[in-house]
């Protein structure tokens, strides 16, 4: 297998040089003025970005074989470039004025406020798929629930930049997930005790921990996920739900699961029950790709290995 540029190695794609003018835009003159004005924006992304282009025309040859979708052409492979920087906007979207997003259905809600009675929070595992920013939102919309997001924050230091400026980030906790160490394990320990929830995308691989990765079969072929999450879950001891966030007709559908109640990894054969927790994972993510084909916004060569 080839190995290719780890995903963080690869410079933003860009959406955010015209984000205040597309974001003023969206909030002002509504969703039919940002469709219009988006698309010399993505066009130029979708004509300058040869790499992400070939990425994604790639990632939907392979859906096309796997029976997901019918014809793969370049119309397509914008169309997916246009998801992206729809869901980019509404990144910013959400947090100015929930609305901006049209309505967010929420299904198993129920499963987030049982475990907050319980006093204990919880690891939240979702991916690059559809607007994990959206999933944010249930902070605002219930106090008692504290969200602490593990991110790579030097990846979209500009984007991160224009939500700090926006002061969009305040009601959330982020944590920079290359630099995750004992300390910080400590941390999140403590987060989960006062009853806080900590997310994380659970499809790539931190920059420092390129070595470990497992590799899993996605849409037939093994491709690298990374072991941190799953370790960090057994280590918390604490519940653990799957979590994603799609379009729909008019907004969004949030989609809530449990997945362990705890995850243990006994120390006699660890190894094969983190590659069947992680397989378990990644058929509930293939799932969910199949549903939202055009929402899987990982724009780099994703069944490489990273050297």
């Amino acid at each position: 297998m080839s190995s290719f540029r780890h995903w963080s190695d690869i410079g933003e794609l860009g959406f955010v040089a015209g984000m205040r003018l597309l974001l003023w835009m969206y909030r002002k003159l509504g969703s039919w003025a940002f469709t219009v004005a988006a698309q010399p924006v993505v066009l130029y992304y979708f004509l300058a970005n040869a790499e992400a282009r070939s990425c994604s025309r790639q990632y939907l040859q392979r859906l096309q074989r796997c029976g997901v979708l019918d014809n793969v052409s370049w119309i397509l492979v914008y169309r997916h470039f246009n998801a992206f920087a729809r869901s980019a906007v509404d990144k910013l979207g959400i947090w100015a004025d929930p609305a901006n997003c049209g309505s967010i259905s929420f299904s198993n809600r129920q499963l987030l406020l049982d475990q907050l009675d319980t006093g204990r929070g919880a690891i939240l595992l979702g991916a690059h798929l559809g607007n994990m920013e959206i999933c944010r939102s249930i902070s605002r919309s219930n106090k008692r629930l504290k969200l602490n997001i593990l991110v790579h924050t030097p990846h979209a230091e500009r984007f991160n930049q224009l939500l700090r400026e926006l002061q969009l980030h305040c009601e959330l906790e982020l944590i920079e997930v290359s630099q995750l160490s004992p300390a910080t394990a400590i941390r999140l320990a403590a987060c989960i005790e006062r009853g806080e929830f900590i997310a994380v995308l659970a499809d790539r691989v931190p920059v420092a921990s390129r070595d470990r990765v497992r590799m899993i079969e996605f849409f037939g072929e093994p491709a690298p996920f990374p072991e941190g999450p799953f370790i960090l879950a057994s280590i918390l001891k604490c519940p653990v739900y799957t979590l994603f966030c799609v379009p729909a007709e008019e907004g969004y559908v949030i989609r809530c699961d449990n997945f362990a109640d705890r995850l243990r990894l006994p120390r006699r054969n660890r190894g094969e029950e983190l590659e069947r927790v992680m397989r378990r994972f990644v058929a509930v993510l293939e799932s969910q790709v199949r549903a939202a084909p055009l929402q899987w916004f990982n724009f780099y060569r994703f069944w490489s290995q990273p050297k």
